[in-house]
Formats: structure tokens, C-alpha cells, sequence
């Protein structure tokens, strides 16, 4: 798939579920993955969508951008350029995740406003002060700061944004100007490119439009990657 599509595509998202369900052969499969990407010149991006308390959640940080002390040395993670986080737990259970991509380099993609349908069960009810995946918005902004790029004044602090909801995305760009958004849900799910032009306001590296099951299933996944790849650059300008 890195071979056929990869030259259409920025970043691989490998989905850790699929590998960490196959036990330690999974994860050796992730890394040879991981270092495929890394060899065809694409970022990866970690989707396992972590989050914990504080200390648990330094643990998840150093599996997958940094790395453990131990009495041999320190043992490297994963080496993800960004991953997935769970914001439900609340700043403090965000902050060791975001230092361990600060202290790293990488990125981290909080969940916003997610493209499975269920999302609107809890992110879009009402609170005095608007929908909950409006606060979640607010907390990425609040760490914006933290993974500020050093030529661009988008952040490595991103959001995850899904295609399937693009009413909302005008208003979330707003909340989270300098945020880059990781917009899921185009392709099997429904999203459409078309509908996601307000996430590119700040530019075109401003989100990365995620496709799995449509480029994946396709006859032809270089050429399915490739018209994705065009109908995103038309929009996104």
C-alpha cells in the first residue's frame, strides 16, 4: 500500500488496534511499517488515540515519541512524527502527552469532533457555553503555544475533525486557528472533499485528509490516492 499510494500521499496513519491485537508480532509488523513509511519519504502518524491519567498518559507518550530510562539505557518507542489522544480526561491528563511530542519534535491530533456517527451522543450536547466539542477546541488552543512551528504559525497541535460533520468545521477552524486539522471520514464514511474547504483557511498544510478503507479497497489504490490527492488540492487553495 506504502508503495502504490505513498507517492499521492503525505503521511501514513497506521491504526495500532491492528496491529496490537496480534500481540508482540503486530508490534514488530507496526515498526516494519513505520520504517517503510519512513524510507518512501512520509510522515506517520500514530492512531491509537490515547489517554489516561497523567501518569498513565506519560507512559503512552514515551511509547510512542520517546523513550524509557532503564538500567540498559533508554529504550526508544515507536518514533511516530504525531499521534492520536483522547482529550476526555481533561488538560492535565493531555499536558504529559503534549510534552513528550514538545520534548520530541512531533505532533499530536487531540479528538474534537470525531466522523463516527455516534460522536454526537456526547461531543455535539449543549452546555451554557456551547457543544462540547467546542470546549475540546478551546483545551487544543490552550496547548497551540507548545507545539508552535518554527516557519509557520500553524502548531503541531492539532485536532481531529471528522468529514462527515463539515457544518461544524467552519466554526472549529475559528476556535483553532493555528491548529492543523486531521480530517478523517472522506471516502467509505461519506465526507466528501468539496465540503471541507473552511479547514485549509490558513493554508494548505493546514489539514491532512485521512483515507483508509477507499483507497485501501480500491482496484487500483495509486490511482485512488491520486484523485483523492487532486480533488483535495483544488479545495484546499
Amino acid at each position: 500500500m506504502i508503495e502504490a499510494a505513498g507517492p499521492a500521499c503525505v503521511a501514513v496513519k497506521p491504526q495500532l488496534a491492528c496491529f496490537e491485537r496480534l500481540g508482540w508480532p503486530g508490534w514488530k509488523a507496526l515498526e516494519e511499517v513505520c520504517a517503510a513509511a519512513r524510507e518512501a519519504g512520509l510522515l506517520v502518524v500514530a492512531d491509537g488515540k490515547r489517554g489516561d491519567v497523567p501518569v498513565s498518559a506519560k507512559a503512552y507518550g514515551q511509547a510512542m515519541v520517546g523513550e524509557t530510562d532503564s538500567p540498559f539505557g533508554p529504550v526508544p518507542g515507536l518514533g511516530a512524527d504525531a499521534f492520536t489522544a483522547n482529550p476526555m480526561l481533561g488538560a492535565d491528563a493531555l499536558e504529559p502527552l503534549v510534552a513528550a511530542a514538545e520534548t520530541a519534535g512531533a505532533g499530536v491530533f487531540a479528538l474534537v469532533r470525531t466522523s463516527n456517527p455516534g460522536a454526537a451522543d456526547v461531543q455535539d450536547l449543549s452546555t451554557p457555553d456551547g457543544p462540547v466539542h467546542e470546549h475540546l477546541a478551546g483545551l487544543v488552543d490552550r496547548f497551540s503555544g507548545r507545539l508552535a512551528g518554527r516557519d509557520t504559525e500553524l502548531s503541531g497541535m492539532g485536532a481531529v475533525v471528522g468529514a462527515t460533520a463539515p457544518e461544524h468545521i467552519a466554526r472549529l477552524r475559528e476556535l483553532m486557528p493555528r491548529a492543523m486539522f486531521l480530517i478523517p471520514g472522506v471516502g467509505a464514511q461519506g465526507g466528501r472533499p468539496e465540503d471541507l474547504g473552511p479547514a485549509f483557511t490558513p493554508g494548505r498544510a493546514a489539514a491532512l485528509i485521512a483515507a483508509s478503507r477507499s483507497i485501501a479497497g480500491a482496484d487500483d489504490p495509486g490511482s485512488a490516492a491520486e484523485e483523492l490527492r487532486r480533488s483535495v488540492w483544488e479545495i484546499s487553495g
